[in-house]
């Protein structure tokens, strides 16, 4: 881990993007105040509202025969397909390793495709997403059009569609905040120099890290990054961690 010097100055730079500039990443329910090794939550966070608003879906049928039960899923998520199609306002997503979002069509959804909870049952587990509109601060309106939408979808055969009530939050390029993260952490030491007197400077340790991302509203994520400073005397000229 690099170790920065910081004396009342701003620093630029060092940016590494931990996902492509277009990923789609989904964030789990883990909220912000659990996120630190101390359990008490990053001390510099910038907010942000998220770009899309998921519900988690599980389809399952339990007819006798696994050639069947394809069937008859595969045209219920043919049917889910066409009403997304129809439907402005929805997709259909797989989420993947790393909690990178895809989108979902009639061959990859098999990928999801796992064994039952009783024998004789295959099931698969996807997302329904809309987009967050800016000016919406409360879940229960959006969760509640992505419920209706699912249970207007026909179901074929013994294929059932269930809702786990599971909502998540996804946002696009989420290392574009890393910067301002970072900056917003070094002008919160600065302040802290300038009101000891000046005649100080911090010893910064991880700001060359990735930004991370947690849940801290319906909507909203918080992005932070694991840093740690001390301050010590400007004109101290050995110093040891």
């Amino acid at each position: 881990m690099r170790v920065f010097i910081l004396s009342a100055l701003m620093v630029l730079g060092f940016s590494t993007a931990a996902f492509a500039q277009e990923d789609e990443i989904v964030v789990t329910g883990t909220r912000i105040s659990a996120v630190s090794a101390s359990g008490r939550g990053p001390g510099i966070t910038v907010e942000k509202k998220g770009d899309f608003l998921l519900l988690q879906v599980t389809i399952e049928n339990d007819s006798r025969e696994l050639k069947t039960r394809l069937v008859e899923m595969d045209a219920t998520i043919k049917n889910m397909l066409e009403a997304a199609k129809a439907n402005p306002d929805i997709t259909l997503s797989l989420v993947g390793k790393g909690n990178l979002v895809r989108s979902m069509n009639l061959v990859n959804y098999r990928s999801n495709l796992v064994g039952g909870r009783r024998p004789d049952t295959s099931m698969a587990h996807f997302k329904v997403k809309t987009n967050i509109p800016e000016n919406m601060e409360e879940a229960f309106k959006l969760s509640a059009s992505l419920a209706e939408f699912v249970e207007g979808v026909e179901e074929v055969g013994r294929t059932q569609i269930l809702e786990n009530e599971s909502i998540s939050v996804s946002i696009l390029n989420p290392s574009q905040h890393r910067d301002e993260v970072r900056l917003k952490i070094i002008s919160e030491i600065n302040t802290t120099i300038e009101a000891l007197g000046g005649n100080y400077r911090a010893i910064i340790s991880g700001l060359d890290g990735p930004v991370k991302w947690a849940r801290s509203g319906d909507f909203n994520l918080a992005f932070y990054m694991d840093y740690s400073y001390e301050i010590i005397p400007a004109s101290l000229t050995t110093y040891e961690q």
